[in-house]
């Protein structure tokens, strides 16, 4: 990690509150596949209160933490949230891993 001093600056832009996901990994059995549940955390007065409901919720899985780039506003589970996100914290245990879906074979 590099640390460089810098002037004050105003941002372009800025949200007060943004939305944060949050994703909880967790490998069932040693099969290389992890499961997802994932999370859209809004109306969060700061990142405190994120990694508070994280602690609460984990259980004991992995998990990621990112703040989403954009407002987008909320809709059903089935349709998916699009914006763009920074990762605060954690990693994808998935990265850089080749998992088999599905295997077809000819009959």
């Amino acid at each position: 990690m590099r640390a460089t001093e810098t002037v004050h600056a105003e941002p372009r832009d800025s949200i007060d509150s943004p939305a944060y996901r949050v994703n909880f990994w967790q490998r069932p059995s040693p099969e290389p596949a992890w499961n997802l549940d994932a999370y859209v955390l809004t109306d969060v007065e700061d990142i405190t209160e994120v990694l508070q409901w994280v602690d609460e919720h984990a259980a004991g899985r992995r998990f990621e933490v990112f703040v989403e780039m954009n407002e987008e506003p909320e809709r059903s589970f089935q349709s998916p949230r699009m914006t763009g996100l920074i990762r605060l914290l954690g990693s994808n245990p998935n990265a850089g891993e080749t998992v088999e879906i599905v295997r077809l074979e000819k009959m």
